[in-house]
């Protein structure tokens, strides 16, 4: 029994370094018939007639066969107007920045993040046991540009990472701005990543740049503006030389063959896409014209989320939402912005039982 003890505790203290990551596990309890305001998904229906060609066109080989993903590249590449060679799939954004990771950033080096961000860049961060370094968002939900490009030009940094529009914060960084930093990177032979989760709810865009900077990474996803987070899908476009090597490091297969053979088939369905951006813009555009009609502070986004001040009624709200069969998650971690809650935007009919709650809450009779 000694050995035993002495073993397990010798052994496992080389992966105490581990215990500094931490992860939270999902619920028991299923999210599902449940309204899903809290993680930026659809939170509405796909058309009935379009679910139902999927149901019919999945097979047998879906379920037994590896996937076969060329279909996709070659769909993805006359989609966004690039070289199939500058395409990696990947498995959601999150599979995306962990290639970028594996790729571009060895122990103790640093890396250039903002913050906060998308929650698994601190992940990886850690994972890669990597120096990060963060620059923060102020109250006013603005970004240093000039202390990120001091940053790039003064210290080596193997990765910066952007999201843009950046979640939880909504904000985007305007087109002069983003290529200064990029343009600052290639100087410098730093390698970026700007992750556009959210393109789509915005038009900002960096991946016509590939082109012109060959350090340039960038990420999409077909959880948000396409509506398949349950897919997990996403891509990486880079140069050629850049994405060979992302290529290189990607799994057996990318991505499963009924995500595969979703994505190809909501590429092909771009009015129904459009029309779920214009329903869930809609509902946004409702739900701030009555929340400024009872002056109820909120933060607009350029993603598909807004922020609602709840004030001191913000652990309430969450109660009552729960309540009432919606979902609804924590907002910002910046200091005086701490009341609000994220909200998913959705289509008016969500919307208008969102405001009815929150005037309960927020507004006296």
């Amino acid at each position: 029994m000694k050995n035993i003890t002495k073993f397990k505790k010798n052994y496992f203290k080389k992966f105490e370094w581990v215990d500094k990551i931490h992860r939270v596990r999902g619920p028991l309890k299923s999210r599902f018939n449940k309204i899903r305001l809290d993680k930026n998904e659809k939170p509405d229906q796909h058309k009935s007639n379009f679910f139902q060609k999927l149901r019919k066109n999945i097979t047998n080989e879906h379920l037994t066969a590896y996937p076969e993903t060329e279909q996709l590249y070659k769909a993805l590449s006359k989609k966004i107007n690039v070289n199939k060679d500058s395409i990696v799939l990947t498995a959601g954004s999150d599979a995306g920045l962990k290639n970028c990771f594996d790729l571009c950033v060895k122990e103790k080096e640093n890396v250039l993040t903002i913050n906060p961000t998308f929650a698994m860049v601190d992940i990886y961060s850690r994972m890669k046991r990597v120096n990060q370094i963060k620059v923060n968002y102020d109250i006013n939900l603005n970004l240093d540009i000039g202390k990120i490009v001091n940053i790039i030009k003064k210290k080596k940094v193997a990765l910066v990472i952007i999201a843009n529009p950046n979640s939880p914060t909504g904000t985007v960084i305007e087109d002069k701005q983003l290529i200064n930093i990029i343009s600052t990177c290639y100087k410098r032979k730093t390698t970026i990543l700007i992750d556009e989760a959210y393109y789509g709810f915005s038009k900002v865009t960096a991946i016509s740049l590939i082109k012109k900077f060959p350090n340039l990474i960038v990420s999409r996803t077909f959880s948000k503006a396409y509506g398949l987070a349950g897919c997990r899908v996403g891509f990486l476009v880079s140069n050629p030389i850049l994405a060979l090597k992302l290529y290189n490091l990607r799994p057996m297969y990318e991505v499963n063959s009924i995500g595969v053979m979703i994505a190809n088939e909501i590429i092909k369905k771009q009015n129904i896409v459009q029309k779920y951006i214009k329903d869930q813009v809609r509902g946004k555009d409702y739900l701030i014209e009555k929340l400024k009609k009872y002056k109820i502070p909120y933060l607009n986004s350029h993603a598909n989320f807004i922020h609602i001040n709840f004030f001191k009624k913000k652990r309430l709200a969450e109660k009552i939402f729960e309540k009432n069969n919606f979902l609804i998650r924590g907002g910002l971690n910046i200091s005086g912005l701490e009341n609000y809650l994220r909200i998913s935007i959705a289509p008016i009919t969500i919307m208008k039982k969102v405001y009815k709650i929150t005037k309960s809450i927020l507004i006296k009779n």
